[in-house]
C-alpha cells in the first residue's frame, strides 16, 4: 500500500510539474517570406531545433507573400498585432524603423556586428533596428545553345552593353520559337531591381548626399533608362516566373534573374547547357557591373514582450552554420556571416562563385523611411517606357518631381 501512495504521488507531482511548465511556456510569434516548398522545411526544421534547445519557447511561425506582405505588416504595427520577431526586406527596414515601431537592437548588434556584412540597411540615425539575415544579388543567365545557335561563341558572355543588346538582337530572329532578353513586365518589388543596376553601372544616383532631393533624370539615368527600353525590344515581357521557366526552355538568350533560377536548373533541368556572368558595364573602361544588392533582415517589434527570446531567436538563425543550411536550399543565397563565401559550397561551383564576385558590386538602395514609396514611382517610370507611354526623359522628369515631394 505504502508502494502504491509513493508511486500516486510521484505521478501527480510529474503531472503537476508538466502543467506548470507548460503554463510558463512562452509563445514568440515569427513572420517570414520563405513560402517556397523547397525552402520551408528548411525553415520548419530550424525552428523545430531551436525549440527543442529551448523547451519553454513555442515559436508560432506565419507565412507572408511577397505581393501583399507590406501591406499586412504596415495594417499589423498600426493595430499593435505586430509579431515579436519578422522577416523584412532590405528596402524595408528603415520605413518601418523611422516610425519607432522596432526596437532598438544597437547594443545587442554591437557585440556581433564584425562578424557580420550589411547593417546599412537597418540603421537609421545612428541606431540599429535589426540583423542581417539572408544576402543575395541578381546576375545575368545566358542560353549557350541558343548563342550558338545563332553563331555565337558560347564560351563569350557580353561584359558591355553594347554587347548584350548585339547578342540579344541576334538570338531574338529566332522569334516565337526564342527571345532575346526577358524583360520583367510590371511586378511590384522586381521590376526596379531590373532597371537600377544598369542606372547605377552609369554612375547614377537616386537621391543626393543629404537625401533632400533626386536625381533620378540625371542624364545618367535617362541613358540607363533608354538602353534598358532597347533591351526589352529584343524580347519577351512577361513575369519573372514565367521568363524563368521560358529560360529552362531554351526560349530565352539573356535573363536577370537570382540562386532561385540557379537551384531550379541544376535540380532540374541539369541538361540546360547556360552559364551565368557579372552584369555588362556600359563601356569596357566605364562604369561598374553594378547589380542589386537584396538582403533579408531579422527585426523586432518594440511591443514584443519576450525581446529576451526573440534576440535568442535571431542570434541563433543568423549562426553561419543555421543560415548556410537555409542558404543552399536557396541557391545562391549567402549567410550574413563574413567568413561564409569560404565554405566549400560556394568556392567549389563556378555558377555560385559568380553569384559571390557579383555581390562586391552589388548596391542596395538609399535607406530612406519612403523608399518602399519611391521604388513604386521609380517602377511606375520604367513601365511607361517600356510600354512607350512617355520618353525615358518625360518618364524621369515627372519621377523625380514625384520623389522630391515625397522627400519634403
Amino acid at each position: 500500500m505504502k508502494k502504491l501512495i509513493l508511486v500516486t504521488f510521484l505521478f501527480l507531482s510529474i503531472l503537476s510539474c508538466s502543467d506548470r511548465k507548460e503554463e510558463v511556456q512562452i509563445h514568440l510569434s515569427f513572420w517570414q517570406f520563405w513560402t517556397d516548398p523547397e525552402v520551408s522545411p528548411t525553415i520548419a526544421k530550424l525552428v523545430s531545433e531551436f525549440e527543442e534547445e529551448n523547451p519553454g519557447v513555442k515559436i508560432n511561425l506565419t507565412d507572408l507573400t511577397w505581393s501583399d506582405g507590406h501591406e499586412k505588416i504596415v495594417v499589423a504595427f498600426s493595430s499593435k498585432t505586430a509579431p515579436d520577431v519578422l522577416e523584412l526586406g532590405s528596402d524595408w527596414v528603415s520605413e518601418f524603423s523611422s516610425e519607432g515601431v522596432l526596437m532598438d537592437i544597437t547594443e545587442q548588434a554591437e557585440k556581433i556586428k564584425e562578424n557580420h556584412l550589411m547593417w546599412g540597411p537597418v540603421t537609421y540615425k545612428g541606431k540599429i533596428y535589426g540583423f542581417p539575415w539572408i544576402l543575395d544579388t541578381r546576375v545575368l543567365f545566358y542560353n549557350k545553345h541558343l548563342m550558338k545557335e545563332v553563331g555565337l561563341d558560347p564560351e563569350n558572355f557580353p561584359q558591355t552593353w553594347d554587347e548584350l543588346l548585339d547578342f540579344c538582337k541576334k538570338i531574338n530572329t529566332l522569334k516565337p520559337k526564342a527571345y532575346g532578353f526577358g524583360a520583367n513586365s510590371f511586378e511590384r518589388h522586381r521590376l526596379y531591381k531590373k532597371f537600377l543596376p544598369f542606372f547605377w553601372s552609369n554612375g547614377g544616383k537616386i537621391l543626393n548626399k543629404d537625401w533632400t532631393e533626386s536625381q533620378i533624370n540625371s542624364s545618367e539615368g535617362v541613358q540607363a533608362l533608354e538602353y534598358y527600353k532597347k533591351l526589352t525590344k529584343q524580347g519577351l515581357m512577361d513575369t519573372q516566373r514565367n521568363l524563368d521557366e521560358r529560360f529552362k526552355k531554351n526560349q530565352i538568350g539573356f535573363l536577370i534573374s537570382g540562386g532561385w533560377l540557379l537551384h531550379n536548373i541544376e535540380k532540374n533541368h541539369p541538361e540546360l547547357n547556360f552559364g551565368v556572368c557579372l552584369m555588362p558595364k556600359p563601356k569596357k573602361d566605364k562604369g561598374i557591373p553594378a547589380s542589386f544588392a537584396g538582403g533579408e533582415y531579422l527585426v523586432i517589434s518594440k511591443d514584443s514582450k519576450h525581446k529576451k527570446e526573440a534576440i535568442k531567436f535571431i542570434k541563433f538563425f543568423i549562426k553561419k552554420e543555421n543560415c548556410l543550411k537555409l542558404c543552399k536550399t536557396i541557391g545562391s543565397a549567402s549567410p550574413s556571416a563574413k567568413d561564409a563565401h569560404l565554405d566549400p559550397y560556394y568556392q567549389n561551383d563556378k555558377n555560385l562563385s559568380v553569384f559571390q564576385n557579383q555581390l562586391r558590386y552589388s548596391i542596395s538602395p538609399p535607406a530612406h523611411p519612403k523608399w518602399v514609396y519611391i521604388e513604386e514611382i521609380i517602377e511606375k517610370a520604367v513601365e511607361n517606357v517600356m510600354y512607350d507611354k512617355k520618353t525615358p526623359e518625360q518618364a524621369l522628369g515627372e519621377a523625380k518631381i514625384r520623389i522630391d515631394r515625397l522627400l519634403k
